[in-house]
């Protein structure tokens, strides 16, 4: 029978037995990660409009909240780049003023950019349902 050797190392406790090594009490490997539960926008529309030979913009858009408490003064964050997408033209933000987005509830928002192009959103903030600032840095491109 082969011997049997049990180590503590590191607050694992090691088993030896025959040569092999057993690890008693670790947590396992393959742990599937959780996504997390954050507020995001999910839908982007830029509409563009020639009046009178001046160009006006209108960002509009829903964002989701898909954490457990209602999301208030939500911040959006984007970047609107040329339609090649190497150069940005602008950046700005827009806030759902005196709005709470419930738990798993949409709301939309509106931005008056001053250029049109390829959105990116960049950045959502917002305030808790424990009164802290969360943030999710969403950096995803909308297609148009």
């Amino acid at each position: 029978m082969p011997s049997l050797r049990r180590i503590w190392l590191c607050g694992l406790l090691l088993t030896i037995c025959g040569g092999f090594l057993s690890l008693e009490g670790m947590p396992a490997i393959a742990r599937r990660r959780e996504v997390p539960k954050v507020v995001r926008v999910t839908d982007v529309q830029l509409q563009s409009e020639n009046i009178a030979g001046v160009w006006y913009h209108r960002l509009t858009g829903r964002v989701r909240n898909e954490t457990a408490t209602p999301a208030r003064n939500v911040q959006i964050y984007y970047e609107i780049y040329d339609p090649t997408g190497k150069r940005l033209l602008e950046a700005g933000s827009t806030q759902l003023r005196n709005q709470a987005i419930n738990s798993q509830g949409e709301a939309e928002f509106l931005a008056t950019p001053n250029a049109g192009g390829r959105v990116k959103i960049t950045l959502v903030e917002w305030l808790s349902g424990d009164r802290e600032y969360r943030s999710f840095q969403q950096m995803q491109e909308f297609s148009q």
